[in-house]
């Protein structure tokens, strides 16, 4: 039976991710770590399943020194949704692949099926909320709330509305983002791939740009990156996390970085060869680099 307003606890209780893949589940693991009951749901059932094995393996690498119970309780609040229209929701996150026709598909479904004051939120890394609030029913309610991945490491949460987006819906995902352990970044104006991934693309294209134009290989240029700036990471290592299909993505859909010396045809062009091969980083155990033993990686 559904909670009246008057027994309802406060803030976001209960938590539906459309959209179950690398980043998705993440976000599930980090909501249930802290609490919250999360659901995940994908047209491919058998993709949650996957999503819910990672998710245990995670719970006993995390807490291997916590009681049963408490290593129980955390798995509990992830469930597999047999449907996209489950009860007494108090927020669902689109978290799909970014390409605009998916989330004008799985937006539209979402809005129709949770009338306000369900709250309404898109994972998107480089769609603004104004491209994408057309396709929400009652935009008022909706608004960006983006995770950088690895989402179980501590970082930020991107968070910002269109013109329409009411404040309430901005403080309610600001606290939520605080309550789970990820300090919310609360932008005044959208912009393309808010702030980190606004400067990342910078660095990733460069990168890219010196491979099309066959100055040296990824690793070279990983191998520089990390001596001068003492990072543990080169920029096509940042791409192997976040994923190749995902860099792809943005390159052909947002087109942030057209240049007069390579074009963008050129710098997909160097992602293409792992992508034909199934190669999409860590979230495959291969990229432009190996990744034999992936299972605990993203934690």
């Amino acid at each position: 039976m559904a909670l009246s307003p008057l027994s309802k606890p406060p803030g976001i209780q209960r938590v539906l991710i459309v959209g179950a893949g690398w980043v998705g589940r993440q976000i599930a693991a980090r909501m249930a770590q802290h609490g919250v009951n999360v659901w995940l749901f994908d047209r491919k059932r058998a993709v949650c399943e996957h999503s819910l094995e990672w998710i245990r393996s995670i719970v006993g690498q995390r807490i291997e020194s916590s009681s049963p119970a408490v290593i129980a309780d955390w798995i509990s609040k992830v469930q597999i949704a047999e449907q996209i229209c489950l009860p007494d929701m108090d927020l669902v996150i689109e978290s799909v692949p970014e390409q605009i026709s998916l989330k004008k598909r799985v937006l539209g479904e979402i809005s129709e099926r949770y009338p306000p004051p369900v709250i309404i939120a898109s994972n998107s890394s480089y769609f603004t909320p104004k491209m994408l609030s057309r396709f929400v029913e009652a935009p008022e309610r909706f608004a960006h709330f983006h995770f950088h991945v690895p989402v179980q490491q501590e970082s930020v949460a991107d968070i910002v509305g269109c013109d329409a987006t009411q404040t309430q819906v901005i403080d309610q995902l600001c606290e939520l983002s605080l309550r789970i352990g990820q300090p919310p970044l609360r932008l005044r104006h959208e912009n393309p791939g808010y702030v980190f991934n606004w400067l990342l693309q910078s660095l990733l294209r460069a990168s890219l740009e010196l491979v099309a134009k066959d100055i040296t290989e990824p690793a070279e240029i990983d191998r520089s990156w990390r001596a001068v700036t003492n990072m543990p990471l080169g920029p096509f290592g940042i791409m192997d996390r976040i994923g190749l299909d995902v860099i792809e993505q943005v390159l052909s859909n947002a087109r942030w970085a057209e240049s007069d010396d390579v074009s963008l045809d050129r710098l997909i062009a160097v992602l293409q060869g792992p992508l034909r091969q199934g190669n999409l980083g860590v979230k495959t155990g291969k990229g432009f680099y190996d990744y034999p033993d992936n299972s605990h990686e993203n934690e």
